[in-house]
This record gives C-alpha cells, sequence and structure tokens, in this order.
C-alpha cells in the first residue's frame, strides 16, 4: 500500500466492487427476461426467473457478509455509514432485477402495437444507467491511492453526471410508454394494463437508484 494509503487506513471499495459483480449478473438475467419477452419465448420465463432469483440470494449473502466486515471496528478511510448506505442501494438494484424477472412469469403480457420500439430503448437507457454506476463503483479504489482527488476524482464526477442524464433520458422515454399504455386501453385488458404499468414501474428502478448510487459516491468524494 503506498503512504497515502497507509495515512488514509483500509479501504471498504474493494467489498463494494465485489457485490458490484454479482448485482450485474442479476441485472444481466433480467436483461436475457426481457429479451425474451420481445420475441414472445414464454417458455423461458419461469427458468429466467428462479436463475435470476439464485442470483440476486448470492448478492444477500454477499451483502451480508460485507456488513458484518464493515461493522467490525477499524479504521477506515471513509465514513463507514456512508458505505453502509452505498451497499444498501447496490442491493435495491438486484432486487429490482429480480421483481421484473419475476413480473414476467405472470402471465404472457401483451405488447401494444408500436410499443416495442420505445420499450427496447426504454430497457436499454435503465441497463445504460447502471453500467455508468458501476463504472463509478469500479473507479473507487484508485482514489484512495490518489488522496481522493486529481483525475481520478474527476473522472468519477464526469460518470456521476453521465448517470444523471441517462436517468433523464430513461424519464422521457418513460413518460411516452406510460401514454402509449393509456392510449391503448381499448386494444389491452386491465391485467394488461396493470402489468405495463408495474413493469414499467419497476425497471424505472434501475436508473432512478443507479442516480442515486452515483450521488451517494458523489457525496463521499465531496466530504473528502
Amino acid at each position: 500500500m503506498s503512504t497515502i494509503g497507509k495515512l488514509l487506513g483500509r479501504s471498504p471499495f474493494g467489498l463494494l466492487q465485489r457485490h458490484m459483480q454479482q448485482v450485474a449478473k442479476c441485472i444481466a438475467k433480467m436483461g436475457e427476461s426481457l429479451q425474451a419477452l420481445e420475441q414472445q419465448k414464454w417458455d423461458q420465463m419461469e427458468a429466467l426467473a428462479e436463475q435470476a432469483s439464485h442470483l440476486e440470494h448470492e448478492a444477500d449473502q454477499i451483502k451480508d457478509d460485507i456488513r458484518n466486515k464493515l461493522l467490525r471496528r477499524f479504521f477506515m478511510a471513509v465514513n463507514r455509514q456512508q458505505i453502509l448506505q452505498i451497499l444498501a442501494i447496490q442491493d435495491e438494484l438486484a432486487d429490482a432485477a429480480e421483481n421484473v424477472a419475476v413480473l414476467l412469469t405472470i402471465r404472457q403480457l401483451k405488447t401494444p402495437a408500436g410499443m416495442t420500439e420505445d420499450f427496447r430503448k426504454f430497457r436499454e437507457l435503465n441497463i445504460a444507467a447502471f453500467e455508468l454506476a458501476r463504472g463509478v463503483i469500479a473507479d473507487l479504489d484508485e482514489l484512495v491511492e490518489t488522496g481522493f482527488g486529481g483525475a481520478e476524482a474527476e473522472k468519477i464526477r464526469s460518470l456521476v453526471r453521465d448517470v444523471a442524464y441517462t436517468e433523464h433520458q430513461a424519464d422521457v422515454v418513460q413518460r411516452r410508454l406510460l401514454k402509449r399504455v393509456f392510449s391503448d386501453e381499448e386494444e389491452l385488458s386491465a391485467a394488461d394494463m396493470n402489468m405495463w404499468m408495474q413493469l414499467i414501474k419497476e425497471l424505472a428502478q434501475l436508473s432512478n437508484l443507479s442516480e442515486n448510487l452515483a450521488d451517494g459516491v458523489q457525496m463521499t468524494l465531496d466530504m473528502k
């Protein structure tokens, strides 16, 4: 460890990165479920949801292990409570991914005419916001070596801004999707409308939580 690292104390960022790697597996499995929806491969939904649930459970186990480590009394370079809050948001991201995959097993959801492209874009934007937030976490361990400043801190701040912009883009498409769902109320059954509302809301959690995660990291940087 460098002299700066020794002075600042032990970094917990590697623990967050370990958990985030498992969260990313949950998101990827959710993405497979959404692709199956687009391709109407209903026979794959149950297996994909089971796999997503298994991955989320493994993420929970990693989270609990990390919490136990963080609760031990040792000096850290950053505030312990802030790290726990970031970990909690990562946990919520895994939960949201599992929820989306499970929702798709409830019924063979009818997609309104002309909605496929917007929903694909919505899916991609939410996953893109997550990947940007994942990049923020991936770069954190370099901060201890640089004393929480310099080019590495600026790179993370830039990523935080990118997450916020991507979340905004997802919001715009979300509003368009919701209008489309309500405009097709004669084509969709009440059950399908309710399912689309839940699915859109749950998927939107990815970009919302990713922005919260990035903001939490930004706050940690600002306090250094």
